[in-house]
């Protein structure tokens, strides 16, 4: 959805509480428009007319050859903005005792440096080859898809990629199962109302396996995915909060933007890892 320059934002922060569930509502922290949102605003707003054009042009050349994902690491377009290090932080409650970050689907890594100064060790997996060398030249380390599961971190992100991949409730499990047992904690974005679908070389793919959300408006559904899928899995809430989930524009908008939950999670003391130390801890 395009909005011009210059509105009023509050409103992609307003949620109706009172139809929050109630272990929602608790946990529940309404946030605003601040500087780096609006800087991001600003700096999409200023790319040039001409640089559109460019982008537009190459991609439509490298249609053929390449996915959607790869055409905008290849010409450094469709830059996201979920949060400011500010609010990550607070997700996060941060204090200096988190050493290790797994950022699941990465992409360019633009949202990764939000937070990625809070940790001594950032990972991050992505699938296009073109992503990850993006984000190797921005100093992170990519760790391939298959083997990220294998040992535990003290936080583990996954910013918009449960609708993006087949199987959302094994991510999930995985991402409880590789958090540091003592203390670990897990972010999570998802765009609500919920649609989930899965980029396939050229072609988007409905989820095989989508998450089993109820409900229909932001709140019914943020509720359902708290109560009715992350509570069973173990997850605890610790601090939930509604943001525009930001992209760079095109020729025809300046920029976009969907609603965002974003949730900040703990693992019950009754949910134990199997996995071994923490990487940052060595």
């Amino acid at each position: 959805m395009e909005l011009e320059y210059g509105t009023d934002y509050s409103y992609w922060y307003q949620v109706n509480e009172k139809k929050l569930h109630d272990t929602v509502q608790a946990s529940f922290k309404k946030h605003h428009y601040d500087d780096e949102t609006e800087k991001f605003i600003v700096d999409v707003c200023n790319i040039s007319y001409f640089k559109h054009i460019f982008d537009n042009t190459m991609s439509i050349f490298l249609l053929p050859f390449v996915s959607a994902t790869s055409r905008n690491a290849l010409l450094n377009r469709g830059i996201m903005f979920v949060a400011s290090t500010e609010l990550f932080a607070e997700m996060l409650a941060y204090t200096g005792k988190y050493e290790s970050l797994l950022d699941i689907g990465a992409g360019c890594g633009n949202v990764t440096i939000k937070f990625s100064s809070l940790f001594k060790d950032v990972f991050v997996t992505e699938t296009s080859p073109t992503m990850r060398q993006r984000l190797q030249s921005k100093g992170f380390t990519a760790l391939e898809v298959e083997n990220w599961s294998s040992r535990t971190y003290d936080v583990i992100s996954c910013l918009n990629v449960l609708d993006r991949c087949h199987e959302p409730m094994k991510l999930l499990e995985d991402i409880r199962d590789c958090l540091t047992p003592t203390g670990g904690s897990a972010l999570v974005a998802l765009v609500l109302p919920y649609h989930g679908s899965v980029e396939e070389g050229q072609v988007w793919q409905r989820q095989r396996q989508p998450l089993p959300i109820k409900g229909a408006t932001f709140e019914e559904q943020l509720s359902s995915l708290v109560v009715d899928i992350l509570e069973p899995m173990g997850f605890e809430l610790n601090l939930a909060t509604k943001v525009p989930y930001l992209c760079s524009g095109d020729l025809q908008a300046r920029y976009y933007s969907l609603s965002d939950c974003l949730l900040s999670l703990n693992v019950g003391p009754s949910t134990t890892s199997s996995k071994g130390n923490s990487i940052g801890s060595d």
